[in-house]
């Protein structure tokens, strides 16, 4: 049974929430700290500065949710939840990246859990996670969360099927939402001591 990441684990640093709109410049400094494996691995190509503050810039479009997991203050890793219109059915695509230094922590599995509490809540029946053949880590993700696994075009294409929605997910995601607003306004404040310090 599919079953959604535990909330925390015995090497966690930091913390997850949803990005507000407000925040997609944390999403494209966050990418823009990737070294160049990680940000080929992110976009299956190599990618400039500009196209990731171009790309970052509709991590708040209509319909796309970004969660973050923050550090200090820091935005360090990030799940992407972006919806496909071209699909003919409801799904979405799921992208993570996660620096350097909190890679084989958990981190990203936590952040899949969050990602399919979300496409539950919203009817989401595909989560598409599109990856190289070498990531053999985002593809043990998937797999972790039974998804159908092909080769497609030489990419590695994962196809996970949330299950419906249920009184846990609503009321986690409820719960989740007002401390969204809290945290961004105390990982801000820490981020400004942060700054002041240098």
């Amino acid at each position: 049974m599919l079953k959604e990441a535990p909330e925390a684990s015995a090497d966690r640093l930091g913390a997850i929430r949803r990005l507000l709109t407000s925040e997609s410049y944390l999403l494209a400094e966050h990418l823009q700290r990737l070294d160049p494996e990680a940000r080929h691995r992110r976009f299956s190509h190599d990618v400039s500065d500009e196209f990731i503050t171009r790309y970052a810039s509709h991590a708040g479009d209509f319909g796309n949710v970004t969660f973050g997991y923050f550090v200090d203050g820091e935005l360090r890793a990030v799940a992407e939840l972006r919806p496909d219109d071209l699909m003919h059915r409801p799904g979405a695509e799921v992208a993570f990246s996660v620096e350097k230094p909190f890679v084989d922590r958990g981190i990203a599995t936590q952040l899949m859990g969050r990602v399919i509490r979300t496409a539950r809540n919203r009817g989401l029946r595909h989560l598409i996670l599109v990856c190289l053949p070498d990531n053999a880590k985002m593809q043990a993700i998937a797999r972790h969360y039974g998804a159908e696994i092909k080769v497609e075009d030489g990419s590695v294409i994962a196809d996970i099927i949330p299950k419906d929605p249920d009184y846990q997910s609503w009321v986690g995601e409820l719960l989740d939402e007002p401390m969204t607003y809290i945290r961004s306004a105390l990982d801000f404040q820490k981020r400004l001591r942060g700054a002041a310090e240098l």
